[in-house]
């Protein structure tokens, strides 16, 4: 499916911020219930993660600026630093919605970009090889 159907404000959120449909689904989770605060044990249990990974990636959110966390252990809340970040997940869950197999590839899509263009690295390397050889 075409990156086309995804806002392109959508796809730079998800290029900047969003490496995995866990951490899409943690987001969206805590934004869908932003009027209370989350441990990694609680997201855990709603998403069917392990504690370790909800940890993992509400740590990850929180660093970028997209959750505030309290306390020891800490619990999160979804509370955006900036408004245009707010807008973009809210963007993105409505894309998300309507358009869920398009968003899941285009994430997926991102890392076989890279591995790609290394592989297309050594692929033209050993052809130069080749017209040396």
């Amino acid at each position: 499916m075409s990156d086309a159907v995804i806002p392109p404000r959508v796809q730079r959120f998800i290029s900047t911020h969003i490496d995995s449909i866990e951490k899409l689904e943690v987001l969206l989770l805590l934004r869908a219930r932003a009027d209370r605060d989350w441990n990694a044990r609680d997201v855990s249990q709603e998403l069917r993660i392990t504690e370790a990974s909800a940890n993992a990636r509400l740590e990850d959110l929180k660093a970028r600026r997209l959750l505030v966390a309290a306390g020891n252990p800490p619990t999160y809340r979804y509370n955006p630093a900036s408004s245009d970040d707010a807008q973009d997940v809210a963007q993105l869950q409505e894309t998300y919605s309507t358009r869920r197999v398009s968003v899941i590839s285009f994430i997926f899509s991102k890392p076989l970009d890279k591995v790609r263009g290394f592989a297309d690295a050594f692929r033209l390397k050993r052809d130069k090889d080749d017209d040396h050889g």
